[in-house]
Formats: C-alpha cells, structure tokens, sequence
C-alpha cells in the first residue's frame, strides 16, 4: 500500500506540473497553427520518445477532463468562486473571463393610504297620497268569427330547370425549366492527418484534422404551369308555363275582442319608503409604488468568445454594420477592432444586459450577426 501511494505521488507532482501546460491548451485552438513548410531540421524521434510523448498528451487529457468535471459540481469555498476553466468547455471553442451584469426585477407594491369606514344614516319614512282605482268589473275576452276570403291568383311553374356547361376556350401552356437541387450538403470531415483544426481521436489515439466538403449541386427538368386553361360557363335558361287558379286570401279564423274593466277612483295614503338605516362603505384608498430588486450583483462568469482564427476581417465587418444600423459610431467600417468599435461594442452590451469586457459570441449573435 505505501508503494501504490509513493507512485500515486509522483504521479500527482508530474500532473501538476503538466496542467500547467494543459491549461494553454484548452484554447489551443485559438492560437495559429505553424506552418507545414518550417525549414527547420526534424530529427526522427525515437520509440522510448514516441512512447513518452503519447503517455504524457493521455495525461494532459485526463487532468483537463478532471477539471471539466471539478468545474461543473458546486464550489465549497463560496458561490462567488470561478472554476478554473469553464463547465461544459466545448473542444475547439474559446472562453474568457467577462464581467456579467447585475440583473434587476421590476416590481409593484400597492400600499394602503387610508382604511376603510363605515357612515350610518336614519331615513325616515315617505308618505304620499295616490288616487286609488278599485275594481268593479275584471277585463274579459270576446270571440267573434270571421269568414274566409278567395282571390284569383297566376303562378309561374317551371317546366325544365336551367342547364350549365362548361366550354373549353384557351387550352393550358406549360413551359420546361432547369432547376438546381443539392445533392449533398456542405459538411465538416474528421480524416487523419494535421490541419486548422485537430484534435486526438479517442478511439485510435491519431491526430486527424477537419476537412471541408463543398456543396454539390444536379440539375433537374420540370415543367411548370404558365398560363391555365380558360373555360366558358354557358347557361341555357329554364322554362316555365303560367297556371292561373283560385287561393285563399285571407282563411276563415276568429278575432278576440277585449272588454276592458270597469273601475271607481279612491283617494288614499299609504307609506311610499318605511324608516330605514343606510350604511355608507367607504372603500380604503390604495398606492402603487414600483421599485426594482437586485437579484445578483455584477460578478466574472465564463463566456464564449471568438477565437483568433474566426476573427477576420469579413467578420469585423459584419459586426461594425451591424453596430451602424442601431445608432452606434463604430468610426468607420474598415474590419478593424479599433478604439471606436471597441467603444461601440461596450455600449452595446451594456445596453442590451451583456457581459463586458471583450468582444462575446453572446454579443454577436444579439447583434444579428451569423457565428459559429
């Protein structure tokens, strides 16, 4: 046991000395890769050499996955502590360190001014003289009948319904085109081999590189409709025949007469509203105060940002446009990360609730523009 803990030792002052080294390559990516045509003399290294390099580069690996995984469960020291490197750092991308904003919440407090009442009120009692109609005989319905009545009436009946059809008069024209459709689509490819960009393959142990495949394209021939087919609608009309014959105008039925009621007027006092007590509520008179809560304070958080090989010139341009079309001086629009683009894309993320600091992917894509 105190063997395995003696090598486990030696082992662990060896990776502390390699994740020194290891944490320039968690960007690795973003720094230029030498050229292919070095002049310099390559001497052929030897197996113990090979041997050694492939452990070391395993190892590197191993310790920069521990500290993936160190970064991505919570920190004992404190919440306001930053992992080493990023949680969940994606090969090939860039991060740096950016000063996020505090973030606020709106909100509304209604406060009572004054509280509710009551107000008691007596009303007394309305007394008022009405001329009071007393019933002598109720109202009543009487029937009379009423014969029916005729009348001569011509009505048209239709013999033959109308017909329609349909009359071809301009047949259809089409015409051919050529239209080009993808056959494959644009794709990235993993081969063996040094390139922009690389990376170990986990399964064999090689370098290979990324290849880009263009798009290709076939042509294929359709035709397409120009102008429809045009149709006559033609009606033939309908034939009637008139019949001339004898109706009922008005059928025999019955009138109710209505024989009103007979009454004598009184002249009477009666109590129109009795004494009561009216309660008036008076309703609480309320006030809405807004205010905004700080939910965190402005702290350094991880963010992913362009690396070098992806920060051009045609990039720049794009962002500086962008940053023209809201309202900000970029200073020109020259593919240049000057003073004034700078200044604009500070004012910009500061505006918008980014992180400051440097140039963000977050940042770019808020500004509309295409990243990957």
């Amino acid at each position: 046991m105190a063997a395995l803990n003696t090598i486990w030792h030696k082992w662990r002052q060896l990776g502390v000395q390699m994740f020194a080294v290891c944490g320039l390559l968690v960007c690795a990516a973003c720094a230029p890769h030498p050229s292919s045509t070095s002049t310099a003399l390559v001497l052929e290294p030897s197996p113990k050499e090979e041997r050694i390099s492939t452990l070391e580069e395993a190892l590197a690996d191993a310790l920069i996955e521990i500290e993936k995984m160190k970064a991505r469960e919570p920190i004992a020291s404190g919440a306001d502590a930053l992992p080493a490197i990023p949680p969940n750092a994606e090969t090939g991308r860039c991060y740096a360190k950016l000063l996020a904003p505090p973030t606020y919440i709106d909100r509304i407090e209604r406060r009572i001014v004054k509280e509710a009442s009551e107000r008691r009120e007596m009303i007394p009692a309305r007394l008022e003289w009405f001329d009071e109609q007393v019933l002598l005989s109720e109202e009543h319905v009487r029937l009379r009948l009423v014969p029916a009545t005729y009348k001569w009436q011509e009505e048209r009946t239709q013999i033959v319904p109308p017909k329609s059809r349909q009359v071809l008069v301009t047949p259809a024209r089409y015409d051919t085109v050529v239209e080009e459709v993808i056959e494959s689509p644009e794709e990235w490819v993993w081969r063996p081999g040094r390139g922009d960009i690389e990376k170990i393959d986990e399964e064999s142990g090689e370098i290979v590189h990324q290849v880009h495949i263009p798009t290709r394209y076939r042509q294929i021939k359709k035709q397409v409709l120009v102008e429809p087919a045009r149709y006559k609608k033609v009606v033939e009309p309908a034939i009637y025949e008139t019949v001339r014959k004898k109706v009922v105008d008005v059928p025999e039925h019955t009138v109710e007469e209505i024989v009103p009621a007979a009454y004598k007027t009184v002249r009477t006092q009666r109590v129109v509203e009795p004494e009561r007590e009216v309660v008036h509520y008076i309703e609480p008179v309320y006030k809405e105060f807004s205010y905004r809560e700080k939910v965190t304070d402005a702290q350094l958080a991880w963010r992913m940002v362009p690396c070098e090989r992806d920060l051009n010139k045609e990039l720049v341009y794009k962002i500086q446009r962008a940053l023209r079309k809201l309202g900000y001086d970029t200073g020109g629009i020259d593919g240049v990360l000057g003073k004034y683009t700078l200044i604009a894309i500070h004012d910009f993320q500061k505006q918008q609730g980014l992180a400051t600091g440097r140039l963000s992917s977050e940042s770019i894509k808020a500004l509309g523009v295409e990243f990957e």
